[in-house]
């Protein structure tokens, strides 16, 4: 045993360890692109086999209401800012964002233009601009090998999961999406009504606040 490992034999002292095989066959479960396996077995939560970042990475998607369905895609590490997965062809950068990126902050020195962002429509032409392909179809980042198993295979996931952030009945969050605090409820707090809260207008383009520093908010 390795005394130096993050996780020991003892810390499954215990528990049961149920190790997940997911269908080598072709016509073995799938949603989206990726394999699945049905955990209880009555559609309520699929893991996902999206190996890339790490060997055997997994990620979750648990259905939070039906008639009409919908989803939240748990992404955890298959990539780690907004900016990997966003924006795409699938889902453009708008014209105008709201709300505005710049409404949560809460400096002192940034207070009062947070305070008139808040107020206005944040124009999407802003982020545009400090693309490096000033594109608005093309996500501001992609995984690198230095932070990947597999960084094509990581690609591929994270390509997948773009897909299912296109889709309105599913909310798509990763596990260094700080944005979700205050912003989407957290155990043990009922998610069931996402859609109805708005929960995913409010995170979905947040991360572009990481940059402020880029861009001339004299426009705003």
């Amino acid at each position: 045993m390795n005394q130096d490992a993050p996780v020991l034999d003892s810390d499954w002292a215990g528990r049961e360890l149920r190790e997940i095989q997911f269908s080598s066959d072709d016509d073995g479960l799938r949603i989206g692109r990726f394999k699945a396996h049905d955990w209880f077995a009555d559609g309520s939560f699929y893991l996902l086999d999206t190996p890339g970042h790490t060997i055997g990475h997994m990620c979750g998607l648990a259905r939070t209401s039906s008639n009409p369905d919908a989803f939240i895609f748990m992404g955890g590490d298959a990539c780690h800012h907004g900016g990997e997965f966003r924006p795409t062809q699938y889902l453009p950068l708008p014209q105008s964002i709201s709300p505005s990126p710049f409404a949560s902050e809460t400096d002192e020195a940034r207070r009062a233009l947070a305070m008139r962002a808040a107020r206005s429509v944040c124009p999407g032409s802003l982020f545009q601009e400090v693309h490096h392909t000033k594109s608005a179809t093309e996500p501001f980042y992609r995984p690198t090998a230095e932070i990947s198993w597999d960084r094509e295979l990581a690609q591929w996931v994270v390509d997948g999961m773009e897909e299912f952030d296109a889709q309105d009945n599913v909310l798509v969050g990763i596990a260094h999406d700080t944005e979700f605090i205050g912003n989407v409820p957290m155990f043990p707090d009922d998610l069931s009504n996402w859609q109805d809260t708005k929960c995913k207008e409010k995170v979905r383009w947040a991360f572009l606040k990481d940059f402020g520093e880029a861009i001339d908010r004299s426009q705003l």
